[in-house]
């Protein structure tokens, strides 16, 4: 971490000229977020410029649709690379504010209205046959991982094979990519959206996808969202599309959080897991 953190110092006084300690948020050998509480400045520091450049361009796309971000304050290629902004206070999203969550899905309407086109990730040119391919991927890394059983990583295969044909056509979008409620800040005590953070991850896909993360542990707030995403019905079949997709966020969590030593939080993910698949099959 020594170097993501001088790094993250040296940056600092660009946009500054008081010392200050600076807190680590989330540190990885890879990349670390740093808080200097003072200046109320956040430092984002990845050795993966072209992944924080990402971020850094989506963040004002999406701020020049009128979808609120931090301050954006600057960026520098590096090595490593540094993103820097101004430190939003705020509540995650969740069901409990239904007007915030109403308006977070207006304001992720116009996001998606930025548009994309494939390829997806891993060059793959439809959408069905990228999901089938990132299950399969997934699902072999919790089998190598031996987080879960063979029945029940056949079980799951299944059913993402047959979710593969109710893929074909679907629209697609610029997706945030992790809109996890963390990435939702609610202005303190309101119900006004302060802003979305962290487009790292930002890619071509069907908008449902990121209404699925939004609501992973939460599924009220995807009626709420809904609420505010005209464009989508709120139907039986996007009910059931919305499950499918967490599904495949729940699986597809369960490596990279084992892998980065996070297990209580891939416990979890298996234990939901666990709890659909028994429902399956005593139903």
């Amino acid at each position: 971490m020594t170097n993501l953190a001088n790094a993250a110092r040296h940056s600092l006084a660009r946009y500054t000229t008081a010392e200050e300690p600076l807190r680590p948020l989330y540190v990885q050998p890879d990349r670390a977020v740093f808080l200097a509480e003072r200046a109320r400045i956040v430092l984002k520091v990845y050795a993966d410029g072209a992944l924080l450049l990402r971020e850094w361009a989506t963040a004002r796309r999406a701020r020049d649709v009128g979808v609120p971000t931090p301050d954006l304050l600057g960026f520098e290629d590096g090595p490593p690379a540094i993103f820097a902004m101004r430190q939003v206070v705020g509540a995650p999203l969740s069901s409990r504010r239904p007007l915030a969550a109403r308006e977070a899905g207006a304001l992720l309407a116009r996001f998606h209205g930025l548009g994309a086109a494939a390829p997806f990730a891993g060059g793959y040119a439809r959408w069905d046959s990228h999901i089938l391919a990132w299950a399969d991927r997934e699902l072999a890394s919790v089998r190598r991982l031996a987080a879960l059983n063979e029945r029940a990583v056949a079980t799951l295969r299944g059913r993402f094979v047959r979710l593969e044909p109710r893929l074909a056509g679907r629209p697609i979008a610029l997706l945030h990519g992790d809109l996890q409620p963390d990435h939702v800040l609610v202005a303190a005590g309101g119900e006004r959206v302060a802003a979305f953070l962290d487009f790292a991850d930002a890619q071509p896909g069907d908008p449902l996808f990121d209404i699925a993360v939004l609501s992973l542990w939460d599924h009220r707030l995807a009626d709420f969202a809904l609420a505010g995403y005209d464009s989508i019905d709120n139907d039986a079949a996007t009910g059931a599309l919305l499950a499918d997709y967490r599904l495949l966020r729940l699986v597809s969590e369960i490596p990279w959080l084992l892998e980065r030593g996070f297990d209580a939080l891939a416990a979890r993910n298996i234990a939901a897991l666990d709890g659909m698949l028994a429902g399956a099959h005593s139903g």
